[in-house]
């Protein structure tokens, strides 16, 4: 079940996916816009980085995909960095 992000019809042909855990004066909130370029396509303008279609046969598949990609985040987990052994620097033989 999804409560986080949530389909909103603005007009008979523009519509838009918000995160509802970002306050709503949070510029982030605002996932995509999408609207209607023909009977059976659809356009997303992505407002956040998902590497996500552009093109889609309906709204609800553009928050489908959302919903998929906030589910199974694709960033790995920062780890600490593997440490390198420091070595001291070479002595200088005089000639």
């Amino acid at each position: 079940m999804n409560e986080r992000f949530v389909l909103q019809q603005l007009t008979p042909v523009e519509w838009i996916i918000v995160d509802a855990s970002c306050a709503v004066d949070d510029p982030h909130r605002t996932v995509t816009c999408i609207r209607e370029i023909s009977s059976a396509e659809y356009e997303a303008v992505w407002l956040r980085h998902l590497a996500l279609p552009v093109i889609y046969a309906s709204p609800r598949a553009v928050l489908d995909d959302v919903i998929r990609v906030a589910a199974h985040p694709s960033r790995v987990p920062s780890r600490k960095p593997v440490p390198i052994p420091h070595l001291a620097p070479p002595t200088r033989v005089a000639h």
